[in-house]
């Protein structure tokens, strides 16, 4: 899509991340409507990332300005302008189709979204799915759905092997470094099948993100000229109040940041026009010349060296758990991707880093740009989803590593050996004494995990034949310690409640089930139960968990919705009340 609003003629592949509201808090503008709008309304930029209170708290500690107040109010920017993303899509289509506004709700609509790879908590997942909903995707027919797939940096993965000029083969390795405007995302992969157009990728190690993005370089740049030209109050004067803000979205900035280090465009300084200065306007000490502020080459580079830095320290990072677990074949691409990415100075730090680096697996690898690499993450959701519908093909990505460990809260048969000062029950029906409140960790963090084959957790519930709607709660919890240092129950941390699954087989006759009789050494001997054997199967997606029960070989519905789950928030909620 390239008739974003107030984009003009320029077609542009992305629509800025941007707000403007009135007085009264109702929205004015959106995308680049806003460049437009009156600039002493409120103006919000990139507030995706506040989603995540971890990022919140810092830029808060920072003492940034245009951060959000509160998560909450970081949700309703993000809804507020999907809305309008939503709006324009159904428009657009319903403009280009000629379907009109009955017909869209006819079509079969799929909304694909990846999530930032730096968000590991699924509360955060959760409230951007919130968010998502809030917005209109996926509600207004039931032919609509809207699904989180993919992290960025795995989308970026596939849309790496599914539409690049690289004749990859089966065992390559390769790692996807998709830096883009606010965060930087690595995926380290491997080729488990070449064959065109259906390859096939396992991850090898964790995907990994960090926090760095163009939108850094622009703040620094707003800050470096900010601090050059508050030296002088007379010169302040003489120019607009949103002087930096105008030049930084300026034309002519935008081209020297992405042609930044190509070698037609090395110059020892370049010349940026103040929008609004008059032009014959010159000033020694900050360094004005006929209306144009000169920046030198150094200064350029100041903006992005520290974080082109940030971005080669994650690559070692990646290059460093490769030689700590024997991975003997070294890397032989290093794939570029995004709107930073997709810079020549960025590629060239990166290549030389390489070179010099301690890590001999590197010396030889070929560090490529991706084509069209602002969009190889939308790409990269499309073509994963094409291969998906094709039942018999398996998906691009067949393993992911897991980012944390997930297990049950289960009671297990007492051991005096192992189980000291811990919480112990005798069950009614087999007269066994059992420690209550331990952890089944089912997934450990660094599993390779199918994304084919579910974890399957066998279980077996004691029902009471006077038991006519038979369900259980089941606890999931989450850990992001090594697997070595798990904890094994509750009692002990590091280890936290993520959701509860509430499991419900009515609809499953006691005939279907394995009718038992109390042990002999109760009381109430001879008297019957049932045994209902089940399973209990999880689906780990990048960024969800999915249920499911499965009863003699079927996945089980009954009539009605066998799973419902309580993610930790709601549970949270529930109980505060």
């Amino acid at each position: 899509m390239l008739n974003w609003p107030g984009s003009s003629a320029r077609n542009e592949q992305k629509v800025h991340t941007c707000l403007v509201y009135n007085e009264d808090k109702s929205l004015s503008s959106w995308g680049y409507l806003c460049e437009d709008d009156d600039p002493l309304k409120q103006k919000r930029e990139f507030f995706k990332i506040y989603l995540d209170k971890q990022t919140l708290d810092n830029a808060h500690r920072q003492g940034s300005s245009k951060a959000p107040s509160s998560v909450n109010e970081a949700q309703k920017l993000v809804s507020d302008y999907l809305r309008e993303i939503y709006s324009h899509v159904k428009a657009t289509v319903e403009l280009h189709t000629g379907i009109g506004h009955v017909g869209w709700h006819e079509l079969v609509v799929e909304f694909i979204f990846s999530v930032p790879t730096t968000w590991r908590s699924h509360e955060i997942i959760n409230l951007f799915k919130k968010c998502i909903r809030e917005a209109g995707f996926g509600t207004e027919s039931q032919h609509h759905t809207a699904t989180v797939e993919l992290t960025e940096s795995e989308a970026a993965a596939v849309g790496t092997i599914k539409n690049s000029t690289i004749a990859f083969h089966t065992g390559d390795i390769f790692l996807s470094v998709d830096a883009g405007g606010g965060t930087t995302d690595l995926a380290l992969m491997q080729v488990v099948e070449a064959r065109e157009p259906f390859p096939s990728l396992n991850q090898i190690n964790e995907v990994d993100g960090i926090g760095i993005g163009s939108i850094l370089i622009d703040q620094a740049f707003v800050s470096m000229v900010n601090s050059r030209l508050s030296k002088f109050p007379d010169l302040m004067q003489q120019l607009p109040p949103d002087v930096t803000d105008r030049l930084v979205k300026s034309e002519r900035y935008r081209t020297m940041k992405h042609k930044f280090g190509e070698r037609v465009y090395q110059s020892t300084s370049y010349k940026l026009n103040l929008d609004g200065a008059p032009f014959n306007l010159n000033h020694a000490g900050a360094r004005i010349e006929l209306g144009r502020l000169v920046l030198t080459w150094e200064e350029m580079q100041s903006l992005f060296d520290p974080h082109v830095d940030s971005i080669i320290g994650k690559i070692h990072d990646q290059l460093d758990w490769m030689q700590r677990n024997d991975v003997n074949r070294s890397i032989d691409y290093m794939i570029l991707s995004g709107g930073l990415g997709s810079s020549k100075y960025v590629r060239d730090r990166i290549q030389h880093e390489m070179m010099t680096s301690p890590h001999r697996s590197v010396h030889q690898v070929k560090v490529l740009q991706a084509p069209d690499s602002q969009l190889v993450v939308v790409k990269g959701l499309l073509l994963d989803r094409l291969q998906k519908l094709d039942s018999t093909l398996a998906p691009t990505l067949v393993s992911r590593v897991a980012r944390a460990s997930y297990g049950v809260i289960c009671k297990t048969k007492y051991d005096p050996a192992i189980h000291i000062n811990e919480k112990i029950s005798m069950d009614p029906y087999d007269g066994e004494r059992y420690v209550l409140g331990q952890i089944d960790w089912l997934i450990k963090k660094g599993d390779s995990i199918s994304t084919i084959v579910p974890i399957i957790n066998p279980y077996t519930k004691i029902v009471d034949p006077k038991d006519t709607t038979p369900s259980w709660d089941c606890i999931i919890m989450i850990s992001h310690l090594n697997r070595e240092f798990l904890p094994r129950n509750m009692s002990q941390e590091g280890a936290k409640q993520l959701c509860m699954v509430r499991s419900n087989l009515t609809g499953i006759s006691h005939g279907e089930m394995v009718k038992k009789r109390k042990s002999r050494r109760l009381l109430l001997q001879g008297k019957k139960f049932y045994l209902c054997i089940f399973e209990f199967r999880i689906i780990v997606a990048p960024a969800e968990l999915r249920f499911e029960l499965w009863f003699a070989g079927q996945k089980f519905s009954g009539n009605h919705e066998p799973i419902k789950i309580t993610w930790d928030a709601a549970i949270s909620e529930m109980s505060a009340d």
